[in-house]
Parts: C-alpha cells; sequence; structure tokens
C-alpha cells in the first residue's frame, strides 16, 4: 500500500508518501518497485517538487528502502505523530524532482 498526501502546493508542490508491504512479501523488491513508481507518479503526474517519506527511528528496512530509491536523509523530527497513545519522533528522508 502507498499512501501519497499533499502538504503544500502553491510555491511549494510539497508532499508526503508511506509504504506499507505485508511480511510475506518482504525482500523480494516489490517495495522497491512499488515506491520508485510511486515517485514517479508523484513527480510527474502529481507535479509534486519535493516528496518526503517520514520514517519510524527504528525502522531500518524502511530507511533503507527510502535511501535505495534516492530518498537523502534531512532531519529527527521530535515529537512528530501520534501513534500509540504518544507523540514520536520520525525521520524524514525527501527526494526532489530534477
Amino acid at each position: 500500500m502507498i499512501d501519497i498526501a499533499t502538504l503544500a502546493r502553491d510555491h511549494f508542490q510539497w508532499g508526503s508518501f508511506g509504504y506499507t508491504i505485508h511480511n510475506q512479501y518482504w525482500r523480494k523488491g516489490y517495495g522497491k518497485e512499488a515506491v520508485n513508481e510511486a515517485l514517479h507518479m508523484a513527480f510527474e503526474h502529481l507535479k509534486f517538487h519535493r516528496i518526503e517519506a517520514h520514517i519510524n527511528v527504528d525502522n531500518t528496512p524502511s530507511m533503507k528502502l527510502a535511501e535505495s530509491v534516492g530518498m537523502e536523509f534531512e532531519c529527527l523530527r521530535k515529537g512528530f505523530i501520534h501513534e500509540n497513545d504518544e507523540w514520536t519522533e520520525h525521520l524524514v528522508y525527501y527526494k526532489n524532482s530534477n
């Protein structure tokens, strides 16, 4: 599952996306293929300039996937997303259209 969301348009053209792969399909290349296609659609069809992925600090496979499709680590956002009844830290990975 890939989820693409608009964060801001106008002068930004900024979106975010998330991805979930069922564990029986891990390490088969489906995640990389799906994320590459989502990035292509976000830049070419939806006309975003910047896409971010917000990744849990303990999700190493997701970090590796983001890096494998050319996303770069930008920062750690503290108390960023409300999960499991608490505000959690997330890593921000990004890619710009170019």
